[in-house]
Formats: structure tokens, sequence, C-alpha cells
């Protein structure tokens, strides 16, 4: 009992400027928001896909960055070669290109499956239109690189080498950090995840298991950002070359928000349960005190 009582204090000294910092974030969307509004009624940091998501990750970047400068100077090192200066070599690009192919190619899989239900209607858009989006095409891109790469460095390149440094468990970090990344997806109002959005939180919350068992596994930023940029641009690439349409009536299991649907959920179990059977010395056992 007193062993676990002091691991829960440690724990908590060690998630304390994660806290700090998340609430730091909270009052500089508090503080911003109203000055976006004044300069246009309809823009809103968290729902506004161009300039509100560039300004939002901004200030996220920062409080990351302030978050691990608190860091002793070994970890403040360790921090920086995992979540940044990976990017100056080129080791990274094959792995990263390699996973976001993989998996754009296993949700485009999944759409092409479904387009042969009654409930999903698909039509080949033609090459003009195609050439005509490539900019467009080529920016969403960018922006779902930067995307991936902000998500991965706070969720698991941060988030889970502090859970596991107040002696977590790697089994333990995986599910807590994933949780912790569902929840902040409605950051006015995450306890919806857990009631009226049920569904999207699910969908979230085994993302995030997923993405945390690459970055496990791999002990490298640029897998998971991989497979995270390959299911989002699937999703940009459908918003700017609409070639699907949803009927008004789906079947229970099935979602025009993927991440929804308990087709997708099941999915990822059974990715994430092929993960935790093929890996399983890196997650079933407890970190060394």
């Amino acid at each position: 009992m007193i062993s676990s009582l002091r691991r829960v204090t440690q724990l908590l000294d060690v998630m304390r400027p994660v806290f700090l910092s998340a609430f730091s974030v909270f009052l500089s969307f508090c503080l911003l928001q109203p000055v976006a509004l004044w300069l246009n009624p309809s823009f809103t940091l968290l729902a506004n896909r161009s300039a509100g998501k560039i300004a939002f990750t901004l200030v996220v970047i920062v409080h990351i960055i302030m978050l691990a400068a608190t860091l002793p100077r070994s970890e403040w090192q360790q921090f920086l070669e995992r979540t940044i200066l990976f990017i100056k070599t080129r080791n990274w690009l094959r792995p990263f290109f390699g996973m976001f192919s993989l998996f754009a190619l296993l949700h485009a899989l999944l759409l092409y499956g479904l387009s042969y239900s009654p409930y999903v209607t698909s039509y080949a858009p033609s090459i003009k239109i195609i050439f005509e989006k490539t900019p467009a095409l080529a920016f969403g891109f960018l922006a779902t690189f930067f995307l991936a790469w902000t998500e991965e460095a706070i969720f698991r390149g941060t988030v889970i080498p502090l859970l596991r440094r107040g002696k977590l468990s790697t089994l333990n970090s995986v599910f807590l950090s994933a949780l912790i990344f569902s929840l902040v997806h409605d950051i006015t109002a995450p306890w919806h995840l857990l009631s009226c959005d049920l569904p999207l939180g699910i969908g979230l919350f085994l993302l995030g298991i997923m993405l945390a068992q690459l970055f496990i596994i791999s002990n490298t930023l640029y897998i998971g950002m991989g497979a995270h940029a390959g299911l989002v641009f699937v999703k940009v690439f459908l918003r700017r070359i609409p070639c699907l349409a949803y009927t008004d009536h789906l079947p229970w299991w099935l979602h025009s928000d993927l991440r929804q649907s308990p087709l997708v959920h099941l999915a990822f179990v059974i990715v994430i349960a092929a993960i935790f059977w093929r890996y399983q010395n890196f997650f079933f056992k407890r970190t060394k005190k």
C-alpha cells in the first residue's frame, strides 16, 4: 500500500509540469480566441482548418518546448533528438514514407471495399480535376505532415517518456497517453468524448494506443508520424477531391467519420492485439526502478 502511494506521488510529481503546461495552453486559447473573433467573427482557433489550426499548433509547440526545458540537461537533449533534431538527417525519410504509404493504402482499401456496399457511392475523379487540385493536395500534405509531427511530439515523444520517468509501466503509459490523446481532441469539453461522443472517443483512444505502440517498439517519432499522416491524408484528399458519398441511412457498424465506426474500431483492436502479441516483451514488463 505504501509502495503504491509512493509510486502515485512520484508520478504526480513528474506529471505536474504536464498539467501546468496543459492549463497554460487552455489559458492561451481563452486569451487568443476573443482576439480571433474580433478580427473575424466566424473564426475559431480549433475549428478553422487553416490559420486557426496553424495558430493553435504553434501555441502548443511553444508550450511543449517550454515543458521540455524543465527537464534535466541530458533528458532535454534526448527530447530534442527524439522530436526535432532527427529531421536534420535523411535516415527518417524512407521509414516515414514507408509507413505513410502503408497506412494510406490500408485506409484507401477500406474505403474501396465499402464502395461495393449499398451505403457508399464512389466515382473516379477526372485527371483534369486532380491536376487542378495538385497545389491544394501539396499544401494538404504539408499540413498533414506538421499535424502528425506535432501530435506525435506531444503525446508520444513527450507524454510517454514522462510517464515512464514517473515509474509507470510501459503498458500503463501506453493506455494513459492514449486516453490523454483522445480527450484533448475536444479541449473545450473533453467529457463529451466519454458521453455523447463516445464512438469518436473510442476511435481516438484506439488510434492513440496503436501510435503509442509504434513509438515504443521503434523508439522513434517518425514511424508513428508516417502512420498518423497516412491515415489523415486520405481524409485530406477526399476533402479536396470528393469522390465518395455516403447514403443518409447508415448501418450501426458504419459512420461517415470512420473514427466513429465500430468496423474501424474492430480493425484497430485487431492491429493493436497483433502488435501486443508480436512485441510483448516491450509492453508486458515493469520499468526498472
